[in-house]
């Protein structure tokens, strides 16, 4: 296992294209990390219970969201980045540089979309 984690990453590293993209994904995790930590708050409530009635919800019950809650949002897009990159690391061992490299080409748009969204939402929320 650990031989064909260090051909793939051997074979990454020779791959220009793929290490401009791998930081490009790293940049966006990043701005993602800094935007979750800029804009997370105590005061943030969570609604855990509510009674639907037609359309309405009424009797919400609600708490305080605990730190770890909060810290969460920030946790989730380096656990996505690695996930990713072991996936791309892996299709390029695997399947070659094409498909890898399609796959990271994915995983960067995806990114731009998330993170234009997500900080658009982060604006209009706040």
């Amino acid at each position: 296992m650990s031989k064909q984690i260090k051909e793939a990453v051997a074979d990454a590293i020779k791959s220009r294209f793929f290490v401009v993209l791998s930081i490009v994904c790293l940049l966006e995790m990043l701005v993602m990390i800094i935007i979750a930590l800029t804009h997370a708050r105590a005061g943030l409530t969570i609604k855990t219970h509510c009674e639907i009635i037609g359309k309405a919800a009424i009797n919400c019950t609600s708490s305080d969201a605990p730190w770890y809650y909060i810290f969460n949002f920030a946790v989730f897009p380096a656990v996505v980045f690695v996930a990713n990159l072991l996936v791309s690391l892996k299709l390029l061992a695997v399947k070659g540089r094409q498909l890898a490299l399609c796959w990271l080409w994915l995983t960067a748009l995806a990114g731009l979309v998330i993170g234009v969204l997500g900080s658009a939402m982060v604006v209009h929320v706040i």
